[in-house]
């Protein structure tokens, strides 16, 4: 009878544990007028805010949002670098892994992120909607049994203790470039004039920014000549009927990352969530730790500025050793056709002062995001080797060519042909691979358990930058380099003459990386498919997104598990391909 009344027990017990081990959370999106900017605007919102609330597992904890889609529109949230192990129906991408949810609908995610610790965040993927406000931080709190790179920081028993402290207390801010109007009527535009929407209204954090006005005299000698009020470059001549892009400035609240009493350092991830611009942050008078890049912890680089591009997580230790007060939170674009500058606050303890007012404190960086001191050290993404180290794969077993090229006016591709915006409503490619367009790899070539390379390289005049996003798998970032990518594979490559390009030793493991501009620049990335998987590969700037660069990555099918009818039968749009349609339409 006891050992019955303890297995009983044992039971219970479990089943308590396993209940206790579902986050759940509801997500309702909704559609509001917003001036968190100081411009009022229509504004995608996440329980009635944007960024939405921060959502927090521990490590092997499953998480479960029940997504209430209260729009006019159809939508999917994308959990944006979570492994979608053995439930790829999660991650959240119209016409690859889900019907989209249709308007008054709903769609429950429910995955568990095994070996994932850090900074994350999640996002619409319908439409451009995470670029106007579909947003919101994931943080996973790392397991008490990982290595943390601290004791490179400092071997005071005292400042580990606070840097383990401060981890467990992180501060998350989206940060993002925003416009004055919803993205789709800049995306109408782009389409129908190839006129770019690069000139953002301001640079905000979780939402909250300032519309600043620089002297066009500080613009020039930041930028050079030929600038508007809001520090962009004049439109291309023919495009008279393009709304002229004037400067209002605003005085609106700052976001105050407020310290707490007691507190010696501080843990802040940065999540770039925006849609054109690559950003520089920097904390004035305060050198910082980077300590770890798209969720997982790096050898730690002290600087004086870090930069995120778009799509990508860095997180950062600061420690508060100045006089209490405000200290200027500093973004500055890194793009050449703006120039533009955001910022917010950080306050020590005990301070109190206006939320409108930016510190009179010493900034590190020009007004173009460069150094004032060219002996100050900037982040160096190269360098950003995973603590503890894991080097990649010796050597693929699958090669993936990809050029890059503005095929039209309103035309990006990563292959052939442009991945068209209507394959949003398709059957999706996880149950029906007859929806795999041109831009689709499948027929059973990525096996489950290969390593693959992927080189992507600048075709001719391709004059930008390219932050690509990989859906599922991390990726090692091994080689970059230009004069294009003559040899056959990575292999042949380091045999003849290429070495210098690569790094298969300690090489950043990201799950985002860019592609910089310039014809025949190139990046070589190298991941394992280690669970199978229908992943997005594509550039997050929006235009480029979508207008058409992306690629489907049809992965280890061959152990693919049975997709839950339940979502086959999902309420969606049915319609016939059109026989030619272009990438925006």
């Amino acid at each position: 009878m006891v050992q019955l009344k303890n297995a009983f027990l044992a039971t219970l017990l479990t089943h308590v544990g396993l209940a206790e081990a579902v986050r759940r959370y509801n997500l309702t999106l909704t559609y509001a007028w917003d001036k968190q900017d100081g411009h009022g605007r229509p504004t995608y919102l996440i329980n009635n805010d944007t960024p939405g609330p921060v959502l927090t597992v521990d490590e092997d904890e499953t998480l479960e949002a029940f997504v209430d889609n209260q729009l006019q529109i159809e939508t999917t949230i994308h959990w944006h670098g979570i492994y979608q192990i053995n439930e790829p129906w999660n991650d959240g991408v119209p016409g690859v892994t889900q019907w989209a949810t249709e308007p008054r609908d709903n769609y429950t995610y429910r995955f568990t992120p095994h070996g994932q610790y850090g900074s994350y965040f999640y996002h619409g993927h319908f439409g451009p909607a995470f670029s106007d406000g579909q947003r919101g931080p994931l943080w996973i709190k790392p397991a008490d049994w990982r290595p943390r790179p601290y004791e490179l920081i400092s071997e005071k028993e005292d400042d580990i203790r606070a840097m383990r402290a401060a981890e467990k207390n992180p501060r998350h801010i989206i940060i993002a470039d925003w416009n004055d109007q919803p993205m789709d009527m800049y995306l109408i535009r782009f389409r129908d004039t190839g006129y770019i929407p690069t000139c953002a209204n301001s640079l905000t954090l979780n939402g909250r920014g300032a519309t600043r006005c620089e002297s066009a005299q500080d613009l020039e000698d930041a930028g050079g000549p030929g600038r508007n009020e809001r520090g962009c470059l004049w439109r291309m001549p023919g495009y008279e009927y393009v709304n002229v892009d004037y400067c209002t400035e605003t005085h609106p609240e700052l976001e105050v990352l407020q310290a707490n009493p007691g507190e010696e350092w501080v843990w802040i991830n940065f999540i770039h969530s925006g849609a054109h611009h690559s950003l520089a942050i920097s904390l004035d008078e305060h050198e910082f730790w980077v300590v770890a890049a798209d969720g997982e912890f790096v050898y730690p680089q002290k600087v004086v500025r870090t930069h995120v591009n778009l799509g990508e997580r860095t997180s950062i230790l600061v420690k508060l050793d100045k006089p209490g007060g405000d200290y200027a939170l500093r973004l500055h674009s890194l793009r050449s056709e703006q120039i533009i500058q955001g910022a917010g606050i950080l306050r020590y303890p005990t301070t109190k002062l206006s939320n409108k007012t930016l510190p009179n404190t010493k900034s590190w960086l020009h007004l173009n995001g460069s150094v004032v001191n060219p002996q100050d050290r900037c982040m160096d993404e190269m360098k950003l080797a995973p603590y503890p180290p894991r080097p990649p794969p010796k050597k693929a077993d699958y090669t993936l060519k990809f050029m890059v090229n503005m095929t039209g006016p309103s035309t990006w591709v990563l292959n052939a042909a442009p991945h068209e915006f209507f394959r949003q409503n398709v059957p999706p490619i996880l149950w029906d691979e007859k929806s795999c367009g041109k831009t689709c790899w499948s027929n059973g070539i990525l096996r489950n358990g290969s390593v693959v390379d992927l080189i992507i390289e600048n075709g001719a005049e391709v004059d930008s930058n390219h932050p690509f996003h990989k859906h599922n798998h991390k990726v090692w970032v091994i080689g970059q380099g230009d004069g294009g990518f003559p040899w056959k594979d990575v292999e042949d490559a380091i045999e003849n003459g290429g070495a210098e390009y690569f790094n298969l030793v300690n090489p950043p493991r990201r799950d985002g990386f860019t592609l910089y501009a310039g014809e025949g620049k190139f990046v070589v990335v190298r991941y394992e498919i280690d669970f199978p998987a229908v992943s997005m590969l594509h550039c997050h700037m929006i235009h480029h997104f979508a207008s058409g660069q992306q690629v489907i990555l049809v992965e280890g099918m061959e152990v693919m598990p049975p997709v839950p009818q339940a979502l086959k039968d999902k309420p969606h749009v049915e319609f016939e391909f059109p026989l030619r349609y272009g990438p925006l339409d």
